[in-house]
């Protein structure tokens, strides 16, 4: 459903039209359907497969503040969405910026989105996606266009505290850590499709890989991965590999590259599956 809001307009994002020279093919996670009752994962117990990965590199995101999202936009521009509190700010007031950069850490652009934006971030070929908070407790779905960084159009979020999105080439996925599922958001309806309880308790980062989802829980401090048509429950990371207990944790990948990001430090992780 959309929702009614005053849209904030934000100049000087007009220098993203040149960055934008990619091709993107999505896969379409999960099919094409009516909307349909929550599905949990259909194993009662953990899945016999459990993976392990070696870490290879890190990446310095921000140096400053949190890293509440993050997403490729193609293969030569990340986006970061910083959330910098009034300790450490410049201004003294907490502030909120994406932040555009080249894979080397030049920073090719920035813009202040403080008491718009707050958490998650995701594009889809067309448009970035984020969450932000209402006064009246409920979230915001925001779209907002790349080359001029208006917001499109705003959505109400399914849930009240979505905390990352994916986007699998059809369908943009939204985490909600109370109500453990994460959530089909159909960019073209602006509808939730589909919702599929996930393993653990409190699912935080989400990834698209190509072919499946993989999904953080900030509760067990697992990873875990999720395939098929209706969201299966079809692997675990060891705890040798990965284990955050009682912390959130973000995942970005961009079809070729996995990594970790521990919003509180700032640096993600990359890594290579055995």
């Amino acid at each position: 459903m959309t929702r009614m809001t005053n849209s904030k307009v934000f100049q000087g994002g007009v220098w993203l039209a040149g960055v934008l020279s990619v091709g993107w093919i999505g896969l379409g996670f999960f099919g094409i359907g009516a909307p349909v009752a929550p599905a949990r994962a259909e194993d009662p117990e953990a899945p016999d497969l459990t993976m392990s990965f070696t870490s290879l590199d890190t990446m310095v995101l921000t140096e400053v503040g949190l890293v509440a999202g993050i997403t490729w936009m193609g293969p030569d521009t990340l986006v970061v969405l910083e959330d910098i509190p009034d300790s450490v700010s410049e201004s003294g007031d907490r502030e909120v910026r994406l932040v555009f950069r080249d894979p080397d850490g030049l920073i090719l652009g920035m813009e202040d989105f403080s008491g718009v934006l707050d958490r998650a971030l995701a594009w889809d070929g067309e448009f970035l996606y984020s969450c932000g908070d209402a006064s009246d407790g409920s979230s915001i779905l925001y779209q907002i266009q790349v080359d001029t960084l208006q917001i499109e159009e705003a959505f109400d979020a399914p849930g009240h505290r979505p905390s990352a999105m994916c986007f699998d080439g059809r369908y943009v996925w939204v985490t909600d850590r109370d109500a453990g599922r994460v959530d089909r958001f159909d960019p073209e309806t602006g509808a939730i499709t589909r919702s599929v309880v996930t393993p653990g308790f409190s699912p935080f980062g989400v990834a698209w890989d190509g072919r499946n989802m993989w999904v953080t829980d900030s509760g067990t401090g697992r990873l875990y991965r999720l395939s098929g048509s209706r969201g299966r429950w079809s692997a675990t990371v060891d705890t040798e590999s990965f284990l955050f207990r009682g912390q959130d944790v973000l995942l970005l990948h961009d079809e070729r590259t996995f990594w970790y990001v521990i919003p509180q430090e700032g640096i993600a992780v990359n890594v290579r599956f055995d």
